[in-house]
């Protein structure tokens, strides 16, 4: 299997849901249908709404984003657009795999927020496949638009600067801009950081499974108990036992060296890669990538959607019921990747539901690894016992 083991999400499938049309949070009754008029009508609703017309776009932030025209951003569905000035952005990504770093591209099927600076009306919406946000309106000249990545709630804050560690880390806001008068249709460009879909499990990732997973040609008993596992880490299921996968065929025991980095790349697929392409919608640096195939990897892929609590702490302290009630994917979906370690160093964190020294140990480097901190690809030996009951 190749190492781009994730195939590109079909776009219409992307977009179903109840963002698509870029509906308010709060501040403003939805107006209009569901979908957006057609991009040849802009002029004309432009002129029918007496739009000025003529007046060059100003742009404060152009010594650091090219400002663009183009009549491709469609208007917001469900705002009021009898404003006389509007904005739009366009979002682009970084690709950085941990080997190459390059220019990226656009950023479609994105979750993303809006914040009007003056009037404080608040938006969501998915970029098109232009990675293009919808256009917004608004009736002053001195407005100021905030973008942010994901689907932020007012409980997670909308920052106007990147003034601290925990906004730097979220990107929060992505960027700013003024808006410009409707006619020019201006849109700015948007670039963030990290890297968009498709994403991919990275070499250094690959190496860090091979050595805590001990590639093994043949099948063992596997120590959990259950069926053996064979390669690296693979638990053999019941249907490959039934169809002979490991003992007929070009599958026969003893693997090759290639048979079981094949196999390891359907796991890791298996286990988290399919399931981080299906629910996360905000761009990941690569090293956050493999974090989150790793949780997934050891604990399943019901780690990136289930709603888990913290059954115990860091330190192996039992939790009261329903702590830290959280689900990963809605975590970073909602830009807030800067909370990810903790949630990472306190969930899933235990072996038949009691705490485990060893899984300990592997969810500190999963938070390591996501924050791209030292040791993050490096399994330390920091608990060895559980320190309270």
């Amino acid at each position: 299997m190749s190492e781009d083991f994730f195939s590109a999400v079909d776009f219409r499938r992307m977009l179903q849901g109840d963002t698509l049309g870029g509906d308010p949070v709060s501040g403003f009754t939805p107006l209009g249908g569901l979908l957006a008029p057609p991009t040849d009508r802009f002029t004309e609703w432009a002129r029918e709404n007496d739009a000025p017309t003529g007046q060059a776009a100003q742009d404060a932030n152009a010594s650091a984003q090219q400002a663009t025209t183009t009549a491709e951003a469609k208007p917001c569905a469900t705002c009021d657009k009898n404003g006389q000035y509007s904005l739009a952005f366009r979002v682009t990504d970084t690709k950085d795999d941990g080997e190459t770093c390059s220019a990226g591209s656009i950023c479609a099927g994105m979750y993303y927020t809006i914040k009007m600076e003056q009037s404080g009306l608040v938006y969501q919406g998915t970029t098109d496949e232009n990675g293009l946000t919808e256009r917004y309106f608004t009736s002053s000249s001195t407005e100021t638009v905030y973008l942010y990545l994901g689907h932020r709630s007012e409980d997670d804050g909308y920052p106007t600067s990147q003034d601290t560690d925990e906004n730097k880390i979220d990107e929060a806001p992505l960027f700013n801009a003024p808006v410009a008068a409707i006619a020019e249709q201006k849109i700015v460009d948007a670039l963030t950081k990290r890297q968009w879909k498709p994403w991919k499990a990275s070499k250094k990732y690959k190496g860090v499974l091979n050595k805590s997973e001990s590639p093994e040609p043949n099948q063992y008993p596997s120590p959990e108990g259950g069926n053996d596992t064979i390669g690296i880490g693979h638990k053999i299921t019941d249907a490959e036992i039934a169809s002979k996968r490991f003992t007929e065929g070009e599958w026969a025991q003893p693997l090759s060296d290639e048979k079981m980095e094949q196999l390891r790349d359907e796991d890791i697929a298996k286990n988290g890669g399919n399931e981080i392409e299906r629910r996360v919608f905000v761009p990941l640096y690569y090293y956050e990538v493999d974090a989150m195939l790793d949780l997934s990897f050891n604990g399943g892929p019901g780690a990136l959607k289930s709603d888990a609590s913290s059954l115990y702490d860091e330190n192996g302290n039992k939790n009261p019921p329903k702590t830290q009630v959280q689900n990963l994917s809605k975590l970073v979906n909602a830009d807030r990747y800067s909370l990810v370690p903790n949630y990472l160093k306190n969930h899933f964190n235990t072996s038949n539901k009691v705490w485990s020294a060893g899984v300990q140990n592997r969810r500190d480097m999963d938070a390591r690894m996501f924050a791209n901190e030292e040791n993050g690809y490096t399994f330390l030996a920091t608990h060895s016992s559980k320190k309270k009951k």
